[in-house]
Parts: structure tokens; sequence; C-alpha cells
């Protein structure tokens, strides 16, 4: 590890559980990862500090207690889950496979969240000057050419509206068998395209006026 705020890292759920229990109110994140009660038990909070201690993710604060010094790259990743102002999911799904990717907006960071095998999380904070339209359109290409047909449904909300119950909006982006690629908007609209450059022009200006945050944030 560098430290860094844009490292990409794995993190168990009991780990994340344990960053999201050490911020109070956790609010929607735990809901939005699928993370229940259960993952808030004293056994499995337990479990995740051990095992950031053990992988040198946090170490105790000398002479304080129970305190943990959080590694950098760790503390970026709670920040980005603690209290998001908004968030983007990415549903993945094809005939016999399922995946998605969770984007996060915290007030300094955002945090793009993937849901691997045996409850882990590859973890990857966006830089700043990163138009997060990008990493998003990223996680549905790789899985609509490996995957026909295939759909990618981009849903966006902001956290006060998620908390009133408001439907998000959504919008979707997919690849048939045959090579032909479809981009239905939130309003209905649809847009054909003979190739993925084509239908990602068409879904990253809605993405655009969809997202609750700005797409890069301000220097």
């Amino acid at each position: 590890m560098d430290g860094t705020a844009t490292e990409q890292l794995s993190m168990t759920a009991a780990e994340l559980s344990f960053l999201l229990a050490s911020a109070g109110q956790p609010g929607q994140t735990p809901r939005l990862l699928g993370l229940t009660e259960a993952d808030r038990t004293d056994s499995v909070l337990s479990a995740g500090v051990g095992s950031l201690l053990l992988r040198h993710l946090a170490a105790p604060v000398e002479g304080s207690g129970s305190r943990l010094e959080l590694a950098p790259a760790v503390a970026a990743v709670a920040a980005g889950l603690h209290r998001p102002r908004g968030f983007v999911q990415v549903g993945l799904t094809a005939d016999d496979h399922a995946d998605g990717a969770l984007m996060l907006d915290a007030e300094r960071i955002r945090v793009l969240v993937a849901a691997r095998a045996y409850r882990c999380y590859d973890i990857t904070p966006i830089p700043a000057d990163t138009d997060v339209r990008e990493p998003l359109l990223a996680v549905a290409d790789r899985f609509l050419h490996r995957h026909r047909p295939a759909v990618a449904t981009f849903t966006a909300s902001s956290a006060a509206d998620f908390e009133r119950g408001i439907q998000p909006g959504r919008a979707t982006l997919s690849s048939s068998a045959d090579g032909k690629w479809r981009v239905v908007t939130r309003d209905g609209t649809e847009t054909k395209a003979d190739d993925f450059d084509a239908a990602a022009a068409v879904m990253r200006e809605e993405l655009g006026r969809m997202l609750p945050m700005q797409v890069t944030q301000p220097s």
C-alpha cells in the first residue's frame, strides 16, 4: 500500500461493517452495500477490527486505550462510506450472470464499491479530477462486451431524496446478441446504436442529467 486516496483495495464485509459502525449512524449505506443488522453484531465488528489489524490496515494509537489509526487508504474509504451525499448504482444482468457496482459521493471523496465472492468488496477511490461518468461506463463496458445479451441499469439519487423515498432516476444501456446497442433514458426515450461508443455517448449525456453530484469535483 502506498497510502494514497486513489489506491484500490479489497475489504471484507466485516471490515466495512466496522468502518460504518465507527461513524455512529451509518444511514442507508449498509443497505446499499447489501449489509444487514446481522453485520452489526459485536462478533462481526470484532472480526472486522481484528482483520484490519492483522492486515496492517489499522494500528492501535499508543496510550489511547481502544483508539485506532487507520491506514490512509482505509481512512479515505471510511470517509466515502460515511453519510454520502449521493449515490449511483450500476446493476448488471445477463441470462446467467449478474454483477454490479455502487458509487458513493461524500463531501471530499468518491468511492466505487463492487461486491465480490465470499463477502468481499473491491473498493476504488475516484480522484477528484475524474469525470465520474467514465468509471461507471467502464463497469458497464466490461460486462456488456463479455455477456450478450446483457443490460446495465444506472440508478442515481441524492441521499436526501433516497431517505425521503423519492423514486431515483433510472436509465439502461444494453447489448444484444447481434452486436447492436440500445439506450433507454429516464423518460423512456429509446436510442439504438451500432457500436458501444455511440451508445455510451448517449448514456454519458443522460448521466450528466441524472447524477445528483457534479461529474468532477471543484479544485
